[in-house]
């Protein structure tokens, strides 16, 4: 008789627990953009700061820097397995360019010693300007000492 009790008990809590069940659509997109922030940063994507408080940044198919922001995608950059420097779009940086990945020389790069991101025809990412303002566009220059081929 106890049993019998207990399980009608139990089935009035769960399934009034059942019926009460709402989801928060809003959470769980928030929760969704923080998982897809989490993928992204387990494959390495982040930001890559210049002097002054300036990011490198995607202007159609060229590179620019504006200013930081930590929530514009176009300012998300990872390494592939293949040493090229991916856009969140999936394009990559050819010289200084945006385009379908390929297998050249200038589309190989590292962030060497020197904190500069150069690629393996030897040339590295470089602000233009002195000094370097938002929207100011980054070309693909030899390498040297310059404070505007600096990247952190």
């Amino acid at each position: 008789m106890k049993q019998a009790y207990v399980l009608a008990a139990l089935t009035v809590v769960l399934g009034s627990a059942a019926n009460a069940v709402e989801f928060n659509t809003d959470a769980l997109k928030s929760m969704q953009e923080e998982g897809h922030k989490i993928v992204a940063e387990s494959k390495g994507a982040r930001a890559y700061k210049a002097s002054g408080g300036h990011c490198l940044d995607i202007a159609g198919a060229g590179l620019v820097i504006n200013k930081c922001n930590a929530k514009a995608k176009t300012q998300m950059w990872n390494f592939d397995d293949q040493d090229r420097l991916v856009a969140h779009d999936g394009r990559c940086v050819t010289g200084a360019n945006l385009q379908k990945c390929g297998e050249n020389k200038s589309a190989k790069w590292k962030l060497d010693g020197q904190k500069r991101l150069a690629n393996a025809a030897k040339q590295c990412l470089q602000i233009q300007g002195n000094p370097p303002k938002p929207g100011a566009k980054v070309v693909a220059a030899a390498c040297n000492k310059s404070p505007n081929q600096v990247w952190n």
